[in-house]
């Protein structure tokens, strides 16, 4: 059964271990592993992850599950697709999938029309039709065994891929899925025409879509595939899937800008460098690198828009947690033009000298300014800079650019903290009245106190579900939150059908799927050092009723006093009166 492949997945995969490929930041705190969530952008570590119970929990985000839901999300698959890929890790054979969802399926065939594609491509380029195509990729210095590596092809003439496509079995729907073909008004365009492509792959290895370099005269220069169900350009970097076992192996990694950039360096050896593939850097990428490395080399054109998009980039791989550095070529070289010319001990000491972020940007300002520097230019320039340095969210290393900077403008350091703070304070004054978070995601009301006996409750019997029969007084009443009084009738529920069961996280989570996030972190509170399940479950579930007790007591005092004396209702003045004695045990 396929059920007894997911329990022994679990059992081999350690969710800590896995966690960690992804969020090399992640660290021990107690008997959990914390780190920053890779799922938002958070400055304090929320994310929290347990060996023991096999779970993850953000208190930020309120994301929470066990390996598969992780690698769901991280990777955006399906759970057909995690499970295989998990599968693989822990080396579990899977029984074949019976029936695949429509999306599924279409998913799957969507990935074959992309591997056809890549094949038919390459193929075209060691045909004799690729003959002007070779031409171009020697002279870009790129050898056979690069071609065939990177897996480079050509696309021909209009209609030439629809025709192979249709004889090799795929239909014009599959053509559009795959983005290979568009809709027009006259019919169906392949989407790609006498360009030389280039495969592009997620970090798995997979064909997700392609680019294309137009091979002559013509525009866009280049051209990557339309988003589709299993490609989003903005969460691709090329060459990823041959330079992630190197990033994690030398622990930095280098930003380029195109495809012929990552390719003549991979060639050259220097295979830790990734590029967008044409966009602006986004928080997507940022989240891609960090489970790979915490230090990146962003490599920019010197010109005026390489030095601006350079800046951006960095801001946002700060912003996202990463130690960031900038360099650039001298005489306008790409770096495969770099490397032919000085060779790869050369060009890997300019990313060995790359500056810190605040080195590059105040360089930057100070190249705006004639010396000596004004007053007003000082003001100016602090001022930019703080902005900067404010995207920092490692305390120690603000620090450090707070003191570069007053010493780079000849000022004193408390000048510089100072305007910092103004700037902090501006900054969080702006976000004030911006949403709080995406759209979807429900979060607590900061103002509104948790109902932490109840949460407590829910969690200790989570994990003594053993204990459930102490809590057999309790009632709806009893409890301020529905959603958490729904969550304990499932833990009893549960607990009746796995009663030899000594944790029913999993359990609970499926039969309420709703709520699988809350089970989940109220699997993952942390419990008393001096805890005593039995006692300590009683004694919560008697302040629970208690405090349910007083509520509606309180209630039902307001409702008699709307009535007004000797108007009372005798069904509601003994209601009133059981409530009082129920309430005696507890007031000594």
């Amino acid at each position: 059964m396929q059920t007894d492949a997911i329990e022994q997945i679990k059992d081999k995969i350690d969710i800590v271990e896995l966690v960690r490929q992804y969020v090399p930041g992640l660290k021990r705190a107690g008997k959990l592993y914390k780190a920053c969530c890779p799922f938002h952008h958070e400055k304090t570590p929320s994310f929290t992850c347990s060996s023991e119970k096999g779970l993850y929990y953000c208190f930020g985000c309120q994301e929470g599950g066990n390996i598969f839901n992780f690698v769901m999300k991280m990777e955006n698959l399906t759970f057909r697709e995690a499970l295989e890929k998990l599968a693989a890790m822990a080396g579990v054979e899977l029984e074949p999938a019976k029936l695949l969802s429509a999306e599924e399926q279409r998913r799957a065939t969507t990935r074959k029309v992309l591997d056809w594609a890549r094949a038919y491509y390459h193929k075209n380029l060691l045909s004799r039709a690729g003959d002007h195509a070779r031409t171009y990729v020697k002279s870009r210095n790129l050898t056979k065994e690069t071609c065939e590596q990177f897996e480079l092809g050509l696309s021909l003439g209009p209609g030439a891929l629809v025709q192979a496509a249709k004889q090799a079995g795929y239909t014009e729907e599959n053509l559009k899925d795959a983005g290979l073909c568009v809709q027009t008004e006259r019919g169906l365009r392949e989407y790609f025409r006498n360009r030389l492509m280039f495969p592009i792959w997620n970090p798995r290895g997979e064909t997700v879509g392609f680019g294309g370099r137009i091979l002559g005269e013509g525009e866009p220069k280049y051209l990557n595939s339309p988003e589709t169900i299993l490609f989003t350009k903005s969460h691709v970097l090329y060459g990823l899937n041959f330079a992630g076992p190197v990033i994690r192996k030398v622990d930095r990694a280098v930003l380029l800008e195109g495809y012929m950039d990552v390719i003549g360096c991979h060639q050259a050896g220097v295979a830790y460098t990734v590029a967008p593939l044409g966009t602006s850097l986004t928080e997507e990428h940022a989240k891609l690198l960090k489970r790979y490395t915490q230090n990146v080399v962003v490599l920019f054109d010197p010109d005026e828009a390489g030095l601006k998009a350079a800046l951006r980039g960095a801001l946002i791989l700060t912003q996202a947690g990463l130690f960031v550095k900038v360099a650039s070529l001298p005489d306008g070289l790409d770096p495969d033009e770099y490397i032919a010319k000085y060779g790869k001990e050369s060009f890997e000491n300019i990313l060995n000298h790359a500056q810190e972020l605040i080195a590059f940007a105040t360089a930057r300002q100070l190249a705006r300014h004639t010396a000596p520097l004004s007053a007003q230019a000082k003001t100016n320039i602090v001022t930019e800079l703080t902005q900067i340095i404010a995207q920092q969210p490692d305390g120690i290393v603000r620090r450090e650019w707070v003191k570069y900077v007053a010493e780079a403008l000849n000022i004193d350091e408390p000048l510089v903290q100072q305007r910092l703070a103004q700037t902090l304070r501006a900054n969080t004054q702006s976000t004030r009245f911006a949403p709080a978070h995406k759209p979807g995601v429900v979060r607590a009301d900061p103002t509104v106190s948790l109902p932490s006996a109840e949460e407590d409750l829910l969690a200790w019997i989570l994990k003594s579900p053993q204990h459930t029969v102490l809590c057999a007084q309790l009632s709806a009443q009893d409890f301020s939150s529905p959603a958490l009084w729904e969550i304990f009738q499932a833990i009893v529920k549960t607990h009746m059908q796995y009663p030899q069961a000594d944790n029913l996280t999993e359990q609970t989570a499926q039969a309420l799927p709703a709520q699988r996030n809350e089970i989940v972190k109220l699997a993952l509170l942390p419990t008393p050092d001096d805890f005593d399940p039995a006692r300590d479950i009683a004694a919560c579930a008697a302040k629970l009723e208690q405090t349910g007790l007083q509520r509606q007591l309180q209630k039902l005092t307001q409702q008699m006093k709307s009535y007004g004396t000797g108007n009372v209702p005798p069904d509601v003045f003994q209601t009133y009166m059981q409530l009082q004695q129920k309430l005696k045990k507890y007031r000594g």
